[in-house]
């Protein structure tokens, strides 16, 4: 199958399972309000009704320095209560993986509570172990290879004689932190994809099998993930473009607000559900 073809059917695979994207969505809301409850709180109680709470800019630095002031002795609670729900979340998020693969890959079975929940137990601690192996590959990517990229731009930069040449250097290596990341999350997406497809309980063997297929068509499997990657970001710039013309003031334009923030959560989490289901069927149909 062709890299748009297995686009087109991730597409329709993910269209298909609404439920997996409902449990998605309900935990990703359960977790910022885990991680948004402490500050909100804080807020709420440093500056209540006053004319400051009211007038105050997205991002002003008198105000957050006060408080920063005020709050130093409680700073690394605060720290800890940030943290916390973010090593959960990623945990959480380790363990959902089985789920969302398991039912986009069972083509027949329905999406249940029961079904969802057994393949995130079935497969989590496979995708810990993988997890694990992953952060080695992005410390070789990003201690390695971008350091390899920064090397060869430093003469460059050495010898700039304005401001641009720097710029452009800059920019470039950004895409090339990007890339690099898309590679090596896209080779885990593989090897987290065989371990659910064949139930495959040695993760090694599960990673060796995807490098070898990312090998053999790597600009192909690339160009698959990039695509979709594109998609969503078209889809970012037209939620952050249609966000600009929503009034800052008023009750109701404050609501449709946050319905179009949490519309765009429905969108992120639905392209995650495309990527694992067009990278699979990528899988299935490639000789």
């Amino acid at each position: 199958m062709g890299v748009f073809k297995a686009a087109g059917s991730g597409i329709a695979t993910a269209s298909r399972r609404p439920r997996v994207l409902l449990i998605l969505w309900v935990f990703n809301v359960l977790f910022a309000l885990l991680i948004a409850g402490p500050f909100f709180a804080l807020f709420s109680s440093d500056l209540g009704h006053s004319l400051l709470g009211r007038n105050l800019q997205a991002l002003d630095f008198i105000w957050l320095g006060d408080l920063i002031f005020r709050y130093q002795d409680v700073a690394p609670a605060a720290l800890a209560a940030v943290a916390i729900p973010v090593v959960l979340y990623a945990l959480v998020y380790v363990f959902l993986n089985g789920g969302i693969i398991g039912r986009l890959l069972d083509g027949e079975g329905r999406t249940t509570l029961q079904t969802f929940f057994s393949d995130c137990g079935r497969y989590f601690w496979r995708f810990v172990r993988l997890f694990l192996i992953s952060l080695l590959f992005y410390a070789l990517a990003f201690g390695v290879v971008l350091e390899a990229v920064s090397a060869l731009l430093k003469p460059v930069s050495e010898k700039a004689l304005t401001e641009w040449p720097d710029f452009w250097i800059s920019a470039l290596h950004s895409v090339a932190a990007l890339l690099v990341l898309s590679l090596v999350h896209m080779i885990f997406d593989y090897a987290r994809i065989l371990v659910v497809s064949e139930d495959d309980h040695r993760v090694r063997h599960a990673l060796t099998t995807a490098l070898r297929f990312v090998g053999s068509r790597f600009f192909r499997a690339w160009l698959l993930y990039l695509l979709i990657a594109a998609g969503f970001a078209a889809g970012t710039a037209v939620y952050a473009l249609a966000g600009q013309a929503v009034p800052p003031e008023g009750l109701a334009w404050a609501g449709l607000g946050i319905l179009w923030g949490q519309v765009f959560i429905a969108f992120r989490l639905w392209t995650k559900m495309v990527f694992f289901s067009a990278q699979a069927e990528y899988l299935r149909t490639s000789p």
